[in-house]
């Protein structure tokens, strides 16, 4: 049995409660949800699932509680067929949830409770080396401390493995210690919150893209929402522009993002087809409702592009 794995993530794992609603709430106001949905989700999970559904053999370091959530959690994880040697229990500590509302026009809030996701540790994330040298590529978000984020770049890196970095949120990560990612991916807010440039364009997309590969980073993509991604490398400084979809929910979409572009580039080598796959990917996830139930197969993708899409 070949047990060799093409992506190992770390990070944060979530139950989810998703309410749906006409309008989001303003302050002080009471709305009637039209339906509501509990998912598993948290952003390593839900790119961990995104993954496994488009081929990849796909492994998860991260901590939930040993309640009933974390048993769900792992059972869903499990069934999709991630590796889950390393999601540890935490007793001293519930399982991460994250409340989430969302419009008419598929726009949400979230709040999140980290739960025992605070608890991953950076003795965890050693022992779990076993596990990292079986895998081509890691992926790691920041709803982790930075001390535990740096942690697994250099871990990574020491073991020569491609280094994919979701930077979100925005975490201090050491200028040194970001020179070493192979591939870094931010969204619009999180670029400008990097650099100083606001990006509110392709064209300052670009420009942001730009100086943060003056820290030492070869690959960068910026996600710009319904205007698709900016890649940035030695060899292009592109945009790719998403199909015109009717959005339900936008849950999860980023997270889908991040796994498809690894998971084709994984597979094929090719970084810049692995953006235009992935921006193509995450429009079909958000024409479906909540966070892993959104998240497509290869299959499903497959028959997204013969019925053919139409670029925005």
């Amino acid at each position: 049995m070949n047990n060799e794995l093409d992506i190992l993530l770390y990070g944060s794992l979530n139950m989810d409660f998703v309410s749906f609603v006409k309008q989001l709430p303003m302050t002080g106001e009471t709305v009637a949800a039209d339906t509501f949905l509990m998912s598993p989700g948290g952003k390593a999970a839900n790119q961990a699932v995104a993954s496994a559904r488009l081929g990849a053999k796909v492994g998860l370091v991260g901590r939930v509680g040993s309640d009933y959530l974390g048993k769900e959690m792992k059972q869903a994880l499990e069934q999709e067929g991630v590796v889950t040697d390393y999601v540890l229990e935490t007793d001293y500590s519930e399982t991460g949830t994250a409340v989430v509302t969302v419009n008419s026009q598929g726009e949400n809030t979230i709040v999140t409770n980290k739960g025992a996701n605070a608890f991953l540790s950076k003795d965890d994330i050693t022992k779990s080396e076993t596990i990292l040298k079986r895998a081509k590529a890691t992926i790691l978000q920041l709803e982790m401390e930075q001390d535990e984020a740096e942690w697994i770049i250099q871990q990574a890196k020491n073991n020569d493995k491609v280094v994919v970095l979701n930077l979100a949120p925005v975490v201090p990560i050491r200028r040194e210690v970001l020179g070493l990612v192979d591939l870094l991916i931010v969204n619009e807010v999180e670029a400008a919150q990097l650099t100083g440039v606001p990006v509110n364009s392709v064209g300052s997309a670009i420009l942001a893209s730009k100086e943060l590969r003056e820290i030492g980073i070869d690959n960068v993509v910026v996600t710009l929402g319904a205007q698709g991604a900016v890649l940035h490398n030695d060899q292009v400084a592109k945009q790719f522009i998403p199909p015109q979809v009717e959005v339900v929910d936008s849950t999860a979409a980023g997270d889908c993002f991040v796994a498809a572009l690894t998971t084709f580039w994984m597979k094929t080598g090719d970084l810049e087809k692995s953006v235009e796959d992935a921006v193509l990917v995450s429009a079909l996830s958000v024409t479906k409702k909540g966070a892993q139930t959104s998240l497509p197969t290869f299959s499903d993708y497959e028959s997204f592009l013969e019925r053919g899409v139409s670029n925005g």
